[in-house]
């Protein structure tokens, strides 16, 4: 019995001991279960363990609160090392599976504590076995939202339940253990979070008749992700532990390369002046990541947490693997323009925009390429049977920009290409769906409200209104469920409605087309064909409201016309006024912008007169601008500036195509130019300075376009 007690004293102070190292393993009084209290995630490791707030996919992330697993969006499977001093070792590995009720985890977890010598009541030494602890752990969080009349997701909550087991000497006990936690997200303040998680309550771990508390503790966090910004992650944490000291977790990571993440955080106990720094990195390829953290220490070394992670399958939604994939190329194409690959940088952007066209971001850099860049470079196309592979693989794991930019080059290569076209067809398919459902989201609040209302008709029994409020919801979107269960419930009761009921609605019907409020008169019309389909006079009535509402428009538009004409006439006059005048004083460039103006305007509206006079002067204003360009251009030759001069040129064959001497210095002095560019790229070349000789190069064939010599030099540096 002796034996026992003074063996499990020594296990009891293992805790204090990896205190030195670790304030998760830290215990101060009688506590066990140590197991419980330590965060295998190097990815918030790194950060301070900071991480209440901060949605994973992680497995291990529900550590430190079970509902952030809402972030996971497909299946994931992780293994987490960490080696804390001497032979203390601690491991983790997990699952996390999300299903249509929610996301479930399973994961176990080891601490092996490494051989602890002690002595019997006599004093004589004996080596125990490596005292243990083993736990497992179920995980379940769900989706806190709405869905009628429109989804909105608010956060989650989870919870996770654990079962441990620690073995001493030849002894074993199990205890039992719950987690509960929330995150929630901060509507009024874009990409914040809230959390809360209750960790480690439950029952006792007793050894020798005697019980030990288990590492209860109650965290609070904030956090603020912008994916956007180096898909920057800030965090901060506040541990209300039951069982040693409290304290604040705070830390940051970025990823200033798309695959690359740096993570850094601090930890304070809150009575004390102890500062616990730490570090971490990770790399993600997408399907695979690994992560690392180090918490360096003077006493008793450094703790190093090494985990590494790989999700399977597909993604649990459209949208989210939508989200997922966009942010990756968004990220990588970024990383390509840092680097100035402007060529392929533009085709990402490129790809980006041909699924997301309303995306600012990468419409931003690509005005800042073509800037940069005066032409297309082109590529070279693999063989059509790999870019199909590529395509096909990144269809069924929903990465569209991925599958469009494959179909894309096959199409280059092949263009009849069938099973291509019917893959860009299922890809704009995909995205159509992911648009729509964005597009309910811009138009929340108006669905809402016009929900309330049509409920609200639904209810005083006014079924007509009902069905054209039901109307307005589904023209902004289509898809939704619930307004489409209510308009099918709305056209039964109309198909069945009594007669006197349909009586009723004919006369408000009438009453409404006798007053020549021939839309709203329609409506109760068509009421009327759903519960009547056999009603031809009302039918009558509907052809009827028709016209009548074609006519008025006929007229308002025609109305509108003549007063539209008239006013135009005096702009029109206006215009050709100025222009003469302008004329007169041969100010011929303001001239010739306000005779386009008249033309434009003549043309648009058959002003014919206005329009044949206003050509006869662009035409004759064209020849002296021409005239006047050449002779700016010939001046700025013989002063040896051929750039400035071609430009000149440039300006007069835009005024005068037919300038023969304009064509001719035009072209001289563009071979010349492009020969410059040539030999100085060339001799970049020679020096080994590649990307400046193919920038020179390139500047060559702005010039000249067909020039072969800078063309091959660019073909044989690709």
């Amino acid at each position: 019995m002796k034996i026992c007690k003074k063996a499990t004293s020594i296990f009891l102070s293992i805790p204090f001991l990896i205190s030195c190292t670790s304030y998760s393993l830290a215990a101060a009084g009688a506590s066990s279960g140590q197991i419980l209290a330590y965060n295998p995630n190097p990815v918030t490791v790194a950060m301070g363990d900071s991480g209440c707030a901060l949605l994973s996919g992680k497995p291990s992330a529900a550590i430190l609160n079970p509902a952030v697993s809402i972030g996971s969006y497909r299946i994931v499977a992780s293994v987490n090392n960490t080696s804390i001093f001497s032979d203390i070792q601690y491991n983790h590995i997990g699952a996390q599976f999300p299903t249509a009720i929610g996301n479930i985890g399973l994961s176990a977890i080891y601490a092996g504590y490494g051989n602890i010598d002690y002595a019997d009541s006599l004093g004589n030494p004996i080596k125990n076995e490596s005292p243990n602890d083993l736990g497992f752990i179920l995980n379940y969080s769900i989706d806190l939202k709405k869905t009628i009349p429109v989804e909105f997701l608010y956060g989650g909550i989870g919870v996770n339940v654990k079962v441990i087991r620690g073995a001493l000497c030849s002894y074993e006990t199990e205890a039992v253990a719950f987690d509960a936690g929330t995150v929630l997200s901060l509507s009024v303040i874009d990409n914040f979070y809230f959390g809360v998680a209750l960790r480690n309550v439950g029952t006792k771990l007793e050894f020798l008749s005697e019980g030990f508390d288990l590492p209860q503790c109650l965290a609070v966090g904030l956090a603020y992700r912008e994916l956007d910004f180096y898909n920057f992650k800030v965090a901060l944490d506040y541990n209300k532990q039951f069982f040693s000291d409290n304290f604040i977790s705070m830390g940051a990571s970025f990823e200033p390369i798309y695959f690359l993440a740096l993570r850094s955080g601090l930890k304070l106990r809150e009575d004390s002046f102890d500062t616990d720094v730490r570090f971490g990195f990770g790399v993600d390829f997408q399907s695979l990541s690994i992560d690392y953290s180090y918490t360096p220490q003077d006493r008793l070394g450094g703790t190093h947490s090494l985990s590494v992670c790989c999700a399977l399958g597909g993604f649990a939604s459209e949208r989210r693997a939508y989200d997922y994939y966009m942010q990756n190329h968004f990220r990588e194409a970024v990383n390509l323009y840092n680097r100035k690959d402007y060529i392929q940088a533009r085709k990402e952007f490129g790809d980006i925009l041909a699924v997301y066209p309303g995306h600012v971001k990468s419409q931003t850099y690509l005005k800042k390429i073509n800037d940069r860049l005066a032409e297309v470079d082109l590529y070279n196309a693999e063989a059509v049977n790999n870019y199909m592979k590529k395509a096909n693989n990144a269809l069924k794991q929903g990465d569209i920009v991925k599958a469009k930019k494959n179909f894309n080059k096959v199409l280059d290569i092949d263009p009849g290409n069938l099973l291509a076209k019917k893959g860009l067809e299922q890809s704009d398919e995909y995205s159509a769906n992911v648009a729509l459902e964005m597009e309910r989201n811009k138009n929340i609040s108006r669905i809402e409200y016009l929900w309330d209302r049509a409920q609200k008709f639904y209810k005083e029994g006014d079924l007509v209104h009902t069905k054209e409020t039901l109307g307005f919801i589904l023209n902004l979107y289509s898809k939704n469920k619930a307004a489409q269960d209510l308009m099918t419930t709305v056209d039964n009761q109309l198909s069945k409605a009594a007669s006197d009921k349909i009586q009723e609605l004919y006369k408000q019907g009438i009453e409404l087309f006798e007053k020549g409020k021939y839309k709203e008169a329609i409506i109760y019309f068509e009421a009327i064909t759903i519960a009547s389909p056999q009603r031809r006079d009302v039918k009558d009535l509907i052809d009827k409201a028709k016209k009548s509402i074609e006519e008025i428009n006929r007229y308002d538009k025609n109305k509108k016309s003549t007063i539209l004409q008239n006013k135009m006439m005096e702009k029109l006059e206006d215009n050709f006024n100025k222009a003469l005048k302008y004329y007169n004083k041969r100010d011929f460039i303001n001239a010739m912008q306000y005779f386009k103006l008249s033309k434009e305007i003549a043309d648009k509206y058959s002003f014919d007169d206005y329009s044949k006079k206003a050509q006869d002067h662009i035409v004759t204003i064209g020849y002296d601008l021409s005239d006047m360009y050449y002779k700016r251009g010939f001046e700025l030759t013989k002063k040896n500036n051929f750039e400035q001069a071609l430009k000149e040129y440039k300006k007069a064959l835009d005024y005068n195509s037919e300038n023969s001497l304009a064509l001719f210095e035009y072209k001289r002095i563009g071979e010349e130019i492009a020969q410059q560019y040539y030999e100085e790229g060339m001799r970049f070349y020679s020096l080994g300075k590649f990307n400046k000789a193919a920038e020179l190069l390139r500047k060559s064939l702005t010039y000249k376009p067909d020039k072969m010599e800078a063309k091959r030099a660019l073909e044989k540096m690709r």
